[in-house]
């Protein structure tokens, strides 16, 4: 729990909000202290070097007169100090040099420490007279130390009210996800849609969409497999009907065992038929297709001739050009014999079916027109569904699955083509697959 709250947005804005300022705070520190330091040690030297001259001229004059002299002081003593050394060795130095310079406990290049305080040395030699100056420059440290100890403290207080309206808007941003994702964990169909941030609202848009998909494609699914087990509980229970009838009675008539075995026979058939249909139907269009560029007159021309002995209709192949195009040939035949079967299904046994191929503007049209008893308009895009069979082929009198249109929808996707229903004036239907675009 606690990992997983350490990785919440607020948790992580905080933490590199809080490396930023830390940051900020570290070379604010930097930069501030040695401005500070530089000026004050400039104004420091400026006047060590006005004082340095001054006594080294006073030195090469003749005797030095101390007091003319404003050296800085502290409590009454002075915290500056200067020795002068001439030619012949005598040493002329101002008040508590000697004692400082016994006293010093550390010296480093140009400073020296003694006590609390931190010197700057710095000398000047000409005409055999060296003036040396150790210039006090604690006063500088301290303002540069004051001066972190008061950024530091500045920034602590803006820090903490900083963290406190960062947290809030940290918060106030996480918000709308932790609302997302218990939306999520409550199973609601639709997720709520903030109005802030705009980026949380778009991905809560995109949710709902993506939710809106998957529920349609298991509302999908649902409904396939009750249809599926209602189309497949009907020849089961015929089939086991016509199995206890033949338990029961098939001594006393035997005549009646021909016909119980014919009607298995063509049930199991059924059934067989209509699982390798919804094998099919599972695959969606994830198809093997082999793509080849065919006539497709010649191979329309073909088909009709194959399936003919099969209807009872006639059909009548119109084509006045040679078309090719580029698909699968077996994928087209299945097209093809659906909408043929389809038509001999709907259709009066003396009508006739005609099949043509024509041009349409960059499209190539191939459509199968019936006589029978027509589709209404509010069905058209139904028929295309699994299982589905308009109102008046719901008898069992008119054999098939309701799969013939569905896999014959999913072979053309696959093909690159599409296909569509349309009236036959002034009866009947028209079955359309068109190659090109829609």
């Amino acid at each position: 729990m606690v990992n997983n709250k350490s990785k919440t947005s607020a948790s992580l804005i905080t933490k590199v909000s809080t490396r930023i300022f830390l940051i900020f705070t570290l070379l604010n520190v930097l930069v501030i202290s040695a401005v500070v330091a530089f000026s004050s040690l400039q104004i420091r030297e400026s006047e060590g070097a006005s004082i340095l001259s001054s006594v080294h001229e006073a030195a090469q004059n003749g005797n030095i007169n101390w007091k003319e002299f404003e050296l800085g002081e502290e409590d009454g003593e002075r915290s500056d100090f200067i020795r002068v050394t001439r030619p012949s060795g005598a040493v002329d130095e101002s008040h508590g040099t000697t004692q400082f310079l016994k006293s010093r406990s550390l010296r480093w290049g140009y400073f020296s420490l003694s006590d609390d305080d931190v010197f700057w040395y710095s000398s000047v030699t000409s005409h055999g007279i060296k003036t040396e100056l150790w210039l006090d420059i604690t006063i500088v440290l301290n303002m540069v130390l004051r001066t972190i100890v008061a950024i530091v403290i500045t920034m602590l207080v803006v820090y903490v009210g900083a963290m406190i309206a960062l947290k809030r808007s940290a918060k106030r941003i996480s918000q709308p996800i932790e609302a997302l994702a218990k939306a999520t964990n409550m199973e609601k169909s639709e997720l709520i849609v903030p109005d802030f941030p705009v980026e949380v609202e778009r991905l809560a848009k995109s949710f709902n969409q993506l939710l809106g998909r998957l529920n349609q494609k298991i509302e999908q699914e649902q409904q396939f497999v009750s249809d599926a087990s209602h189309e497949l509980r009907t020849p089961v229970a015929a089939i086991r009907g016509h199995v206890t009838l033949l338990k029961r009675r098939w001594r006393e008539h035997p005549e009646i065992v021909e016909d119980s075995l014919n009607y298995i026979d063509e049930e199991s058939l059924r059934m067989k038929r209509m699982i390798e249909e919804l094998l099919t139907i599972s695959r969606g269009n994830h198809f093997s297709m082999e793509n080849e560029r065919f006539d497709l007159s010649e191979f329309t021309d073909r088909t009709v001739k194959e399936i003919q002995p099969a209807l009872t209709q006639k059909v009548i192949f119109e084509n006045d050009l040679s078309f090719s195009v580029n698909a699968d040939r077996a994928a087209i035949q299945k097209i093809l014999v659906a909408f043929l079967e389809n038509a001999g299904k709907y259709s009066p046994a003396d009508s006739k079916i005609i099949v043509r191929l024509r041009e349409q503007g960059d499209s190539i049209d191939l459509s199968v027109a019936d006589e029978g008893i027509g589709i209404a308009d509010e069905e058209k895009e139904k028929i295309f569904e699994r299982f589905y069979r308009v109102d008046k082929s719901r008898s069992s009198e008119i054999p098939g699955t309701g799969l013939g249109l569905a896999i014959a929808k999913q072979y053309a996707e696959a093909c690159g083509a599409w296909i569509f229903v349309s009236d036959n004036l002034p009866q009947g239907s028209v079955f359309h697959l068109v190659f090109g675009p829609k």
